[in-house]
């Protein structure tokens, strides 16, 4: 790749909210990526459900920023500290994606990086082609 190459990559990248450690989201061209975990500091008393309310109250409010939406959702990654979680997570995913336009999602089980996190999620979504 030449310079002139990477020089144009850059300006196709927006990071948002960007720290040392890692940005809020990031655009690329037409596509925004961002991961979610519920409201900090995590409260371990909280059911899975009720942790996963509050993760996607926080995500609505990303893709409100970087200019997309449930219905531009193309992959969700979700992530459960323990899979028997699962069920009620679930619950609450289907009342909150848009059933016309659901993303493709895949579903793991993985340490998280603190005990009283119970999922996280991964999200790549499309720019509204208004904004």
């Amino acid at each position: 790749m030449m310079a002139g190459e990477i020089s144009e990559l850059k300006d196709v990248i927006q990071r948002i909210d960007g720290g040392p450690r890692m940005s809020m989201g990031v655009r690329h061209k037409d596509t925004v990526y961002f991961a979610v975990t519920p409201q900090a500091p995590y409260d371990g008393n909280l059911s899975a459900a009720e942790q996963c309310r509050q993760l996607f109250q926080k995500a609505q409010g990303r893709l409100d920023v970087l200019g997309s939406s449930r219905s531009n959702l193309l992959f969700v990654a979700i992530v459960l500290a323990d899979m028997s979680d699962l069920d009620e997570v679930n619950a609450v995913w289907d009342s909150w994606i848009d059933q016309k336009n659901p993303p493709a999602r895949a579903c793991f089980e993985a340490s998280l990086t603190q005990p009283s996190l119970k999922l996280e999620m991964i999200m790549i979504a499309a720019v509204n082609d208004s904004e």
